[in-house]
């Protein structure tokens, strides 16, 4: 199989998913849910289980996300933000997450840099949760959490995906900008 092909279109269909989410453009849940398909694969080959888990995870999310962007009787979910509070929380959360997934993947004897996936994973997870119920703090984490993942990416030689991820921390910061304007300007 031509895992570097894979790479490239799941790296691409990513791509477009966050271009989409950017713009609050609803069809990009369906790049998400494409691109994430072909990463199961390429991260199965890779022996890096919870990224695995996290795509099979971005799957059922895109089917979320395509479902709860839809509004309810036509409208369109705002923008919300979260008080201090619920990021401490968050934060608390990931991090107890991050330790138990890579306790839990150094059972498997093969799974490989189980730290930085554990990691990457918690908050990607947190991250996606929150872009599907389009709280505006979800961009901060993936700032953190993309970052961490260009260095697994490094890591496992996925050039492709790590590349992504470095456009992924610029749009992020971008989404962050707009959708803080975005926020402030249906505040009144």
């Amino acid at each position: 199989m031509n895992w570097t092909l894979i790479e490239a279109v799941a790296a691409a269909g990513n791509l477009a998913y966050t271009v989409l989410m950017l713009y609050e453009k609803r069809v990009g849940w369906l790049f998400g849910i494409g691109a994430s398909l072909l990463g199961m694969a390429l991260f199965r080959e890779q022996q890096v289980y919870a990224q695995v888990a996290l795509n099979a995870f971005y799957v059922v999310m895109g089917v979320y996300g395509w479902w709860s962007w839809r509004g309810s009787a036509g409208k369109e979910l705002p923008i919300t933000r979260q008080p201090v509070s619920f990021h401490a929380g968050i934060i608390v959360l990931g991090g107890l997450f991050s330790l138990a997934l890579a306790l839990l993947l150094k059972l498997l004897p093969d799974a490989r840099y189980t730290g930085l996936d554990g990691f990457a994973t918690a908050f990607s997870l947190l991250a996606t949760w929150m872009l599907a119920r389009k709280i505006l703090e979800n961009w901060a984490y993936w700032i953190v959490a993309d970052a961490v993942a260009i260095v697994l990416y490094v890591l496992l030689g996925l050039w492709w995906y790590a590349a992504l991820y470095a456009i992924y921390v610029v749009l992020s910061v971008s989404a962050l900008v707009r959708w803080n304007r975005e926020w402030r300007s249906a505040q009144g």
